[in-house]
């Protein structure tokens, strides 16, 4: 929990009474899982022939990741892309002023692809705020929690499958030397996952089409190769 998080430039919607802006980090997880498995495969582990120089010895790695969301807060263009004045400066966006309730709390990709969240737009469960002529003064006191709602979770499973081989000794190379090979998968299932939503982006602003989905995605699937050689 804090007033304001260095993610987002520390950049708060209310910041007249500190009290509104407290909430949960821009970074805040709630719930994170991480488990790890390591399996010495036992092909031809024993033995002096080329079957277990060249087959036994593999080593498989896996990591499975399971988090919720990052928080994010619906705000209010107002109108304008900069609704609100004091002095010289500006406070924008503002939040909106009133929650009518009733949103999903479904943070999986499917249903954050398509909106099932605030189906019919942010409109049907937020109140605005409305902007005097020349502006605001002071905007209007929030009635909505900064960070109060949750982006896409995230699933990731990564592996990777190794083998050492060693060399014998000759010249300078001692009887350490050995070449490690190495194949890296991540997301090896090419899950997709969907981005965190950004501050005042499409996804957070409530007059627009886009509010409550998400519009861009994680990385999918790589593999990376890697050959070391040790002496």
């Amino acid at each position: 929990m804090d007033l304001c998080s260095s993610d987002q430039n520390c950049q708060q919607t209310y910041p007249f009474d500190q009290r509104t802006e407290h909430g949960p980090s821009d970074f805040d997880v709630t719930h994170s899982f991480t488990a790890y498995a390591l399996y010495d495969l036992p092909l031809f582990r024993t033995g002096h022939d080329w079957r277990q120089k060249l087959i036994g010895g593999w080593q498989l790695n896996g990591i499975l990741t399971l988090n919720s969301g990052f928080p994010w807060t619906p705000v209010s263009d107002s109108g304008t892309s900069c609704a609100s004045s004091v002095n010289a400066g500006f406070i924008c966006p503002v939040r909106p002023v009133a929650y009518k309730g009733g949103a999903g709390n479904d943070t999986s990709t499917d249903n954050l692809k398509n909106n099932g969240n605030f189906p019919g737009g942010g409109l049907n469960f937020f109140t605005p705020p409305t902007a005097p002529p020349g502006g605001y003064s002071i905007p209007p006191v929030p009635g909505v929690g900064r960070n109060s709602f949750r982006g896409p979770r995230y699933t990731g499973f990564d592996m990777s499958i190794a083998k050492r081989f060693g060399l014998p000794k000759f010249w300078v190379i001692g009887e350490g030397a050995g070449i490690d090979l190495r194949a890296n998968f991540f997301n090896v299932f090419n899950k997709l996952n969907l981005a965190p939503f950004g501050f005042h982006s499409n996804s957070t602003t409530i007059e627009r089409p886009l509010f409550g989905r998400a519009t861009g995605a994680l990385g999918g699937r790589v593999i990376e190769f890697q050959a070391r050689f040790s002496f």
